[in-house]
Order: C-alpha cells, then sequence, then structure tokens
C-alpha cells in the first residue's frame, strides 16, 4: 500500500453541488435585488416577515414568470397553427368552389346541347318523308 494521500470519495461531487448551490442562491439573491429596485413595495416584505418569506415569494415570482413566458410561447404556436389551419381551410374551399363551377357550366353545355338535340329529332319527326 502506498503512503500518498487518496482523494475523498465524491470530493468532486461535492465540490459540484456546492457550486450549484451557490450559483443558486446567487442568482436568487441577484433576482431579489432586480425586484426590489423594480418593486420597491416588496422591501417592507423582506424585513417583516424575514429572509425565508421572502426568498420563498421571489422563487414563486420567478417560478411563476418562466412558467407565464412558457405558456404564452406555447398559445402562440397554438394561434399560428390555427391561423395556418384557417388559411388552408379556406383555399380547399375555394379550390371546391372552383371545381362546383366548372361543373355547373359543363351540365349547363350539356344541358343545352341535348335540348337542340331533342328539338332537331323532333323537328325531323314533324316533317312528312318524301
Amino acid at each position: 500500500m502506498s503512503d500518498a494521500p487518496q482523494p475523498a470519495k465524491g470530493g468532486a461531487l461535492r465540490w459540484m453541488l456546492g457550486g450549484l448551490g451557490g450559483g443558486a442562491g446567487v442568482t436568487l439573491a441577484l433576482a431579489m435585488i432586480d425586484m426590489v429596485k423594480s418593486r420597491p413595495e416588496f422591501f417592507p416584505q423582506l424585513l417583516n416577515s424575514g429572509l425565508l418569506g421572502f426568498t420563498a415569494l421571489m422563487g414563486g415570482m420567478v417560478l411563476f414568470g418562466r412558467k407565464f413566458d412558457a405558456f404564452n410561447e406555447v398559445q402562440l404556436r397554438q394561434v399560428a397553427a390555427q391561423e395556418r389551419l384557417a388559411a388552408n381551410v379556406g383555399a380547399l374551399v375555394e379550390k371546391d368552389d372552383s371545381r362546383a363551377r366548372e361543373q355547373e357550366l359543363t351540365l349547363n353545355h350539356l344541358a343545352r346541347q341535348s335540348d337542340a338535340i331533342l328539338q332537331e329529332l323532333q323537328r325531323i319527326k314533324a316533317e312528312p318523308i318524301p
């Protein structure tokens, strides 16, 4: 066995968790400072209810803000999809309307031709045979 010092197990994990925890604390502190700057009415809340209550309030507001932004993005995508759907349905309806108009014109032409042929046949029947 060697007498060299062995690194403690979980040392890297401990440093990583400490860094993440410190980063979250700094982020939360900066969010609180920004919130107090933008809304000074929250400052008495910080002083009266203590840091824990204020931290919970600010954390909740930050989480709500992020979820609200994500919700807005989803709603905007849904509105855009509905607009595209409406445009596509409108194009299909217009296409069907033009087909119906073409069929109506063709049917009217065939009806006029049939009437002309029927009148000609009746005229031929009415003529005496020589």
